[in-house]
């Protein structure tokens, strides 16, 4: 909730007069003040409650779905970033695979579940390129080229897994790079401009060959909010890629 996307997508409902509960850990993998001034914003907004909370603490989050009466659940929180695993791998096994099961059996066991939206990530899809005979929507994404990738990817399964044993209705959102206001500052597009503005050399990487598509944060959050309103039926999980919104080489 003191996250980028989740932030956004927070204050849309809101705007739209949703009663809302936020979860977030608040930690320092980035400047936790801009965390706070995203908390900020949220200050005297009436239908909404933020909660200090570790998603990974399945009987926090278990307890406070069901003392609230939630019956969706929109996830975003995870450890994100591809080189930080380098050094602080589990992290993402903490944040990412403890957290979803985590957030999962909170939902499986809330009276009258209607719907779990969670974030997955275009990483799933490897190290290909975009488009023709590369990159497709509908590959098997069986080739995870991070440690981040590979969880996003094994909290898919563990997704489909839990619609299929107890027909818990869920859409997993594959997004790609996003930006905009309140944005991560660990993002490239971010430290590009920092550096600009500094009148500083920028690195480039792949030898300018590389391309990244980034979606925009309204996209991101329109895209969230209509997976919301729309669960799957039958309890069968459904995945949606949000993206491919601007390129950049």
């Amino acid at each position: 909730m003191a996250g980028f996307v989740g932030h956004a997508t927070a204050h849309h409902l809101l705007a739209r007069g949703e009663r809302v509960i936020g979860i977030d850990i608040v930690n320092d993998y980035y400047d936790p003040a801009l965390k706070a001034a995203r908390l900020a914003t949220f200050d005297d907004v009436a239908n909404f409650r933020f909660e200090k909370m570790d998603i990974a603490d399945n009987t926090a989050v278990a307890a406070l779905i069901k003392a609230e009466g939630v019956v969706r659940v929109v996830h975003l929180a995870a450890q994100a970033g591809v080189r930080y695993s380098i050094e602080n791998p589990f992290a993402y096994q903490h944040s990412n695979l403890a957290g979803h099961l985590s957030v999962m059996e909170a939902c499986r066991h809330a009276p009258g579940f209607e719907h779990l939206v969670y974030a997955s990530s275009s990483s799933v899809y490897g190290d290909k390129p975009m488009g023709g005979a590369g990159f497709t929507e509908d590959e098997p994404a069986t080739s995870p080229v991070s440690l981040y990738a590979a969880t996003k990817r094994s909290c898919e399964l563990m997704s489909q897994s839990y619609a299929t044993l107890y027909a818990l209705p869920q859409t997993g959102l594959r997004f790609f790079t996003v930006y905009g206001p309140w944005g991560r500052p660990d993002m490239a597009y971010f430290s590009f401009t920092q550096k600009i503005m500094r009148g500083e050399a920028i690195e480039v990487y792949g030898e300018g060959k590389m391309a990244r598509d980034f979606t925009y944060i309204d996209d991101i959050v329109e895209g969230i909010v209509a997976s919301l309103d729309h669960p799957p039926e039958g309890g069968r999980i459904a995945f949606s890629t949000l993206g491919t919104a601007i390129r950049s080489a």
